[in-house]
């Protein structure tokens, strides 16, 4: 299984007191080193305000396809027949409810004055939407309106659709409008006059409606819009102002016209109003069909549920502008998106997401280690700007596909779905996530591993925890079983995405043994600390030689420090005289990665910044590429190459160390057949990160500061003549299959083939680097110390 990682070394510090009123800590006795690591670069930010913890509420003996929430009641419409108490097992406490019940919002109580009796529900098939299969509440908060695929309320026909008093909890007499099938979408409008409806049905209050069509807030008339559609509608959105009803399900065609999935209308006819979303952005073909399964709106913009049909279809979930469909953004979550809400500023998502490696934030597919399939993760969050995933991760078992429903009273969130575990402990049906204060503490970390290689120095290397309703947590490291820390580093994590931090340790006595363990907190609860590190002597001497000199005695082919401050010419530090050129997209100058040293590193623009050889030469099949590179980027891109082509796209290309979008780095040869090592961990965290990659007699290995990543037997690369290039050249092909995923234009390939970051120190061996020479070439920088 592969684990997402960040690393980063540590720098800065803040006086105790100001440390310790940060964390919750107080009375500390020393001055504490307080690391704040770059953020990473997507699906930072603040924790969610919702607990990922259940909080007590009822829950029903059958899927839940609908909530809507008001005036402190929750309304759930489903197929259940009955619900029972928080923490009862089927078939105990249960209290008779057809289809539609309700429940105290604050405490998830049974409200028992409201359990309407609804009939003419055909048999509920398994992932068939079946009873109350919609809900919504007029802006008055005074109707609640219901839609599903029944034909009767308390003994009264009401086809398909029904109206309740909130105030009583009684049918609403007079509004009865008949649909002739399931009514699977309603959408009050803002000015409290219409309720748009939408679902599988010929007519609506006699009159012929094709899958859509709106009635009188008030009376339950007849009204005029009418879009002409040729599948189910599965959801509907009203602008905030009213100016555009947004359509979204099954179909195919839109008022004659081919469109897939969504479109927009003009509120008054259901003609169709400006929507410039490609009409291929969501597939439909014989191999890909996506379709939309929600729709919600905030301001301007309205976020979209999609689920696909066919291997690697489109079924995430993105953005647009509601005033003419053109896209915000687009997460190729992998998992069928089937629902959403908006809480205090973050996209909450309901599917069952398994591979977000295009996500900003996301993770990589990796099989279940405890069964069949993929890991799953059916509750997230994402960013309102760029769909980033946030750090809320919270889960739940039941159908593939997830949770079918979301809903808010505000601060609250309600799901449901077909589920009977919410975070491996019993809730079927319904369940309540209250909002915070956070309520998780996070995991115990494992033992640190602590090396010495440089006078009075001990470095402090551990991996990071996660917590479900947190991303930075604070680690505080302590040193021979001290109840004071001596340092406290914080970082952002994700259950797929664990950091791998380091602590430098400096001041200590030449030959004085330490241990050392560490703690995770996130500002409210403090896990129990690690076992403690393995003893380690300090070391008495440091490294003799500088980084480079120690680099030039291991002969490399060319040397490129990209220190240059101005000009066109990479100089080769090495005696070979091989330079390179730099290209537009490339700033010289930048800050580099050798502690204490002026020379500079090349920001690179993740366009067209490159440093291309001067010359070709023939590839060689035995060799090592090393360099030194610092990211935040998550639209992958290479970083060191070989290609055929001196600038533009190579159209043969290998002997690559590439990074993907989710951060997590590979290096790849071609021979006969793509074969790769990718990291566990992922490196677009914004500090300074030491790479090695090499291929020789004994195989490929991979290297990431003075870790041996993997390995691979392979021990030929493609025999062409051609360029080293830094910064980018062609990804295209099965390099990595995370790459590769159908959606509207066929494939999804990286974002960009070109890495935005910065750069130093690449050099070439005509020999793979031993570990013992990686490693001296990494003690022999300051940095790793």
């Amino acid at each position: 299984m592969r684990t997402k990682v960040l690393a980063a070394c540590a720098a800065g510090a803040l006086a105790a007191g100001a440390w310790a009123a940060s964390t919750g800590l107080r009375g500390l006795a020393a001055p504490v080193t307080v690391i704040q690591l770059a953020a990473h670069a997507s699906g930072s930010g603040p924790g969610q305000n919702v607990r990922a913890t259940v909080s007590p509420s009822w829950q029903t003996n059958g899927t839940v396809w609908a909530i809507t929430a008001v005036n402190g009641v929750v309304y759930v419409g489903g197929g259940f027949t009955s619900v029972r108490p928080p923490g009862d097992a089927p078939g105990t406490g249960e209290v008779a409810r057809s289809y539609l019940a309700a429940f105290s919002a604050s405490t998830g109580a049974l409200i028992t004055t409201f359990g309407p009796t609804i009939t003419g529900v055909p048999a509920c098939g398994s992932g068939t939407p079946c009873g109350v299969t919609s809900l919504a509440v007029s802006p008055d908060g005074a109707t609640l309106y219901a839609g599903g695929n029944f034909t009767g309320v308390n003994g009264s026909y009401r086809g398909y659709l029904a109206a309740f008093s909130t105030a009583t909890g009684a049918l609403l007499s007079t509004w009865k409008p008949a649909a002739t099938g399931p009514v699977h979408a309603i959408a009050p409008g803002p000015g409290g006059q219409s309720v748009w409806v939408g679902g599988d049905f010929t007519k609506l209050d006699g009159q012929p409606r094709t899958k859509a069509g709106a009635v009188s807030a008030a009376t339950g008339a007849l009204l005029p819009w009418a879009p002409n559609l040729n599948g189910a509608v599965t959801s509907l959105a009203v602008a905030p102002d009213a100016s555009r009803v947004l359509v979204g399900g099954y179909f195919t065609s839109f008022n004659g016209v081919t469109q897939q999935a969504i479109g927009s209308t003009d509120p008054a006819t259901g003609g169709s109003a400006t929507w410039v979303l490609p009409k291929n952005f969501i597939p439909n073909n014989s191999s890909c069909v996506s379709d939309v399964k929600d729709i919600i709106v905030n301001g301007g913009t309205a976020y979209i549920a999609a689920e696909g049909t066919g291997g690697g279809c489109f079924d995430g979930d993105f953005a647009v502008n509601i005033s003419d469909g053109s896209l915000v953004w687009q997460s190729d979550c992998l998992g069928a998106t089937q629902s959403l809400v908006i809480i205090n500023g973050w996209l909450y998502k309901g599917s069952h997401a398994h591979d977000c490696a295009y996500a900003p934030g996301g993770f990589p597919q990796v099989p279940n280690p405890v069964g069949k399939g993929w890991v799953v993760h059916r509750l997230l969050t994402q960013s309102l700007t760029d769909g980033s995933v946030g750090h809320w991760t919270p889960n739940t078992n039941g159908n593939q596909l997830g949770p079918r429903v979301m809903a808010t009273d505000g601060s609250q969130l309600f799901l449901g779905g077909d589920f009977s575990t919410v975070n491996r402990n019993p809730q079927q049906g319904f369940a309540r996530f209250a909002a915070g204060p956070d309520a998780t503490t996070p995991g115990r970390p494992a033992a640190p591993t602590v090396r010495s290689t440089s006078a009075g120095v001990d470095s402090v290397t551990f991996t990071g925890v996660s917590d479900s309703d947190d991303g930075t947590l604070t680690y505080r490291i302590y040193r021979d079983g001290g109840t004071t820390p001596i340092a406290a580093i914080s970082a952002a994590s994700w259950p797929w995405a664990l950091p791998v931090l380091h602590y430098r340790d400096a001041g200590l006595v030449a030959g004085s043994t330490h241990t050392y363990t560490v703690s995770a907190g996130d500002g409210v609860h403090i896990s129990a600390k690690s076992a403690a590190s393995a003893p380690v002597a300090v070391a008495k001497v440091s490294p003799p030689l500088s980084y480079w000199q120690t680099v030039l005695n291991d002969h490399p082919s060319f040397l490129w420090k990209l220190s240059e401050k101005s000009g066109t010419t990479a100089a080769d530090s090495s005696p070979n005289g091989f330079t390179g050129r730099y290209q537009p997209g490339t700033t010289l100058g930048a800050a580099g990665p050798v502690t204490g040293d002026p020379s500079t590193a090349t920001v690179f623009d993740g366009r067209t910044g490159l440093v291309t050889a001067a010359s070709a030469v023939p590839g060689p099949q035995n060799f090592s590429i090393e360099g030194w590179f610092k990211t935040t980027t998550n639209t992958g891109g290479k970083l060191i190459g070989f290609g055929s082509s001196q600038t533009g796209l190579s159209t043969s290309y290998d002997r690559s160390i590439y990074m993907m979008n989710d951060g997590q780095l590979a290096f790849g040869v071609y021979s006969g057949s793509v074969q790769t090592i990718e990291s566990p961990r992922v490196y677009n965290d914004g500090r300074w990160h030491y790479v090695v990659a090499a291929i020789g007699a004994a195989g490929m290995t991979l290297y990431i500061d003075n870790q041996l990543i993997g390995t691979n037997p392979t021990t030929t690369a493609q025999a062409y003549t051609g360029y080293w290039r830094v910064g980018g050249d062609n990804l295209k092909g099965a390099w990595n299959l995370d790459f590769w995923h159908s959606n509207s234009q066929g494939t999804t390939e990286p974002y960009g083939f070109y890495i935005a970051g910065t750069m130093a120190d690449v050099a070439v061996y005509p020999v793979p680097l031993s570990a013992a020479q990686v490693a001296a070439h990494y003690a022999a920088n300051a940095l790793s110390h």
